[in-house]
């Protein structure tokens, strides 16, 4: 096992998305110091506005694109925050096919130009860089699940590639960087996560279904509905990120749940929760190069990460989530 690398303080590429607002949350509750960095192309502004005021002297923002020159914002950052900087986390990504595929070249320059400027702003503070993959980079795999080990059957010429591709080029940046530079970065592969703070119009299967449940819509499948997903709900990743973040590993390590359901499983469940509306299931053309099947082998992240499992079930992870959909607002309840 790795020595640790104790977090004393933070800077989050995406702090304002999904994951990052957690990963953020996470460390100031901590007191840890954290910066967070985001221009909101994907992120959800409300998560800031919660963060600041929930952790003002924690947490501080900076609304910026990360694939510009970082010179003009971070020698504002307070001495506060870069004096105990021991983490940088880049998360800053569209990680909705809708969202990816509406900004494609932003995608791909987030996870090029803007992972090179993040790891040369670790560099100058000596810190550890952990790189949001995903488990896209195993495209439509053939084979399932997943392991680290499997290079994956990936479209490079296609919709999903500026996402798909951008990835996988990053973790090339990565192993390039710490080959050239002796660096000790590394990233993390993950698999489909839900939770509350994700943004209401993200698209992704889970928050689609709730919205739509939510507003007594029909219920979006695509294709038959037999491909399979695996989820995993924010908190247990949030918990798989941080391990792996206070290691010295620098090889990729899979993080999700490795319970595998089908579409048409999850909207079952999605209809069983919102009964009164009897929610119907409206088919709609599977979209091009839509993986199969996705469910991550976890063998490597149990060896590595020993204490840590996913350990909230799917019907726990859909209450919480619906609880906060609620709160937005955002169609009768």
């Amino acid at each position: 096992m790795s020595q640790k690398i104790p977090i004393t303080g933070a800077l989050i590429t995406g702090g304002g998305g999904f994951l990052g607002s957690h990963l953020a949350e996470q460390m100031a509750k901590e007191k840890l110091p954290v910066v967070c960095v985001d221009n909101f192309c994907t992120g959800f502004p409300a998560n800031q506005n919660y963060l600041e005021k929930t952790y003002p002297e924690n947490i501080l923002f900076f609304r910026q694109d990360v694939c510009a020159d970082w010179k003009s914002w971070a020698q504002d950052i307070p001495k506060k925050f870069t004096s105990s900087l021991s983490h940088v986390f880049h998360f800053a990504s569209p990680a909705s096919p809708p969202h990816y595929q509406r900004i494609p070249l932003e995608t791909l320059w987030v996870n090029s130009v803007g992972l090179k400027n993040a790891l040369q702003f670790a560099d100058q503070f000596k810190a550890r860089l952990t790189f949001a993959s995903t488990s896209e980079v195993y495209g439509s795999p053939s084979i399932s699940p997943q392991p680290e080990s499997y290079w994956g059957n990936v479209n490079s010429f296609g919709a999903r590639s500026c996402y798909d591709e951008g990835k996988r080029f990053g973790e090339a940046l990565i192993f390039s960087h710490n080959q050239v530079h002796n660096t000790q970065h590394g990233l993390v592969r993950i698999f489909n996560t839900y939770g509350p703070r994700m943004n209401p119009d993200d698209g992704r299967v889970i928050i689609n279904f709730l919205v739509q449940a939510l507003k007594g819509q029909d219920l979006s499948i695509y294709g038959a509905g037999q491909q399979t997903r695996s989820f995993c709900f924010v908190s247990d990743l949030v918990q798989g990120i941080l391990k792996y973040s206070q290691t010295k590993l620098t090889e990729p390590v899979n993080l999700g749940n490795d319970q595998e359901f089908t579409i048409l499983e999850l909207a079952t469940t999605i209809q069983l929760m919102f009964v009164e509306k009897n929610l119907k299931l409206n088919f709609h053309k599977l979209p091009a190069d839509d993986p199969q099947q996705r469910c991550p082998d976890l063998k490597k992240a149990k060896i590595l990460l020993p204490d840590w499992r996913s350990e909230v079930l799917l019907k726990d992870g859909l209450v919480a989530t619906l609880a906060w959909l609620k709160e937005q607002k955002l169609g009768s309840t």
